[in-house]
């Protein structure tokens, strides 16, 4: 992971009237995470090649701090890409004003900000066209360090060139105000979890969110807000029934006991998600007596304190994601699994937990989401790993080039499913990325 971000600007003369905020502040721009320029860019009318596009620099710092909340904390969901909102939110080819801006898109997992930036492709409309495909992650601190640095640089030039009372100024005085208030920062967090803009999400999915009647945890109802956006208040109204305790919910829970580890790995400080949760589950196995083989359904369901019927019996009233909501003593705890097929039961289980185990002392509520989160990769390598092992999945396949029977047949060996064994081969480079479009 590379943290250093920037974003710079070489300005140019002044080319306009004088009140021409956007003239004011042209420049060259670059943009870089690293050594890795994500603007670099062949222009055909000056028969050049450079790491930096000519624009306005007020557009762009009009555009990050408009969207700075979301920005920094919304996720990507499996929709988000065919989602225009979120796009606009979150990719800088929509900052608009006339001038071609790079494709580069962030999302963030809560603790860090996927950069991507895509060459173009197909029939270029202007003269410019971006060459480089980069995808790389940024901490949370250096993407604010990186955006703050570029709205001081910005406002500083319209402060010398007249602008001192820009809306760009105003706007920019109110995030900061946001971000420096603990309980206002914490709402704007939240409307941007569920993907709305500041102060325009429903009073009561922010209420809801915000006072946790039902100790279900903060950081769970984050995690639902992430996958429920707009839809949040009808998800958490659901989970609050579950968690409610009546007969409805008695009826389509499985009910279990949670396994606890005698110890817990020493997780290195800059280990990522997925390497936490690998960790974990490879030490589970070897506590739980698995060794390298299949977890069958009898000893996971075992391990779970519950019925085998947990992963082939599909209750009647689904929640609206898997999820197991923890008893008071964090030992008891009922399961909700909302997929039907066996193997994603399996995984979704394995999910929830591997979660308990990290998260022991959180909130009654866990749930597996389809949200983008550093929580949700934690959840799913954990069950990588957990069911399908990768030193064993390399021994059963046998091969550096597994084709569709082989994955087939190592998914059918490890009872998941062959996203599962793609998902794992393609994260430990033994198969191309291209293979992969999602892992449910």
């Amino acid at each position: 992971m590379d943290d250093a971000l920037k974003i710079e600007c070489e300005w140019s003369g002044r080319l306009d009237a004088e009140n021409d905020i956007s003239q004011a502040s042209r420049g060259a721009i670059g943009i870089s995470v690293g050594d890795q320029w994500l603007t670099r860019l062949e222009d055909s009318w000056g028969n050049t090649v450079r790491n930096r596009l000519h624009a306005s620099a007020h557009t762009l710092a009009c555009w990050l701090a408009g969207n700075w909340w979301r920005l920094r904390w919304e996720p990507e969901t499996p929709a988000s890409l065919g989602d225009v909102d979120w796009r606009m939110s979150h990719s800088m080819a929509s900052a608009g004003d006339g001038y071609c801006w790079p494709s580069i898109l962030f999302a963030s997992d809560g603790d860090t900000l996927a950069v991507a930036s895509r060459a173009t492709r197909g029939r270029v409309l202007g003269p410019v066209r971006y060459l480089n495909e980069v995808n790389t992650r940024i901490t949370g601190r250096a993407f604010e360090s990186a955006i703050d640095a570029f709205l001081t640089l910005v406002l500083s030039r319209l402060h010398s060139e007249g602008f001192e009372k820009s809306e760009l100024a105003g706007l920019w005085a109110e995030v900061l105000k946001e971000r420096r208030n603990p309980e206002l920062a914490r709402e704007r967090r939240l409307e941007a979890i569920c993907g709305f803009d500041p102060g325009e999400a429903p009073e009561e999915i922010i209420a809801m969110l915000v006072t946790d009647k039902a100790g279900l945890g903060g950081g769970a109802l984050e995690e639902v807000a992430a996958q429920g956006r707009g839809s949040t208040a009808g998800m958490l109204n659901q989970i609050l029934s579950l968690a409610s305790g009546g007969a409805a919910a008695s009826a389509v829970a499985f009910g279990g006991t949670l396994p606890e580890l005698a110890a817990k790995p020493e997780y290195e400080a800059e280990a990522r998600p997925w390497q936490r949760a690998a960790m974990l589950a490879r030490l589970a196995r070897q506590e739980w007596g698995f060794g390298s083989g299949p977890v069958t359904n009898a000893r996971l369901a075992d391990l779970l304190g519950t019925r085998e019927a947990i992963f082939h019996e599909v209750e009647k009233g689904p929640a609206p994601m898997p999820l197991l909501l923890r008893g008071a003593n964090r030992k008891n705890a009922d399961f909700y699994l909302s997929r039907a097929h066996p193997t994603s039961r399996r995984f979704a289980a394995s999910r929830l937990l591997g979660d308990h185990l990290f998260h022991s002392h959180g909130g009654r509520l866990i749930p597996a989401t389809s949200a983008k989160t550093a929580r949700q990769q934690f959840q799913r390598a954990f069950a990588q790993e957990f069911l399908c092992p990768f030193g064993a999945l390399l021994e059963k396949v046998q091969t550096t080039q597994p084709d569709d029977d082989d994955i087939v047949e190592a998914a059918a060996h490890f009872n998941v499913s062959t996203r599962v064994v793609e998902a794992t081969l393609v994260n430990k480079g033994e198969l191309d990325r291209e293979a992969l479009v999602w892992v449910a």
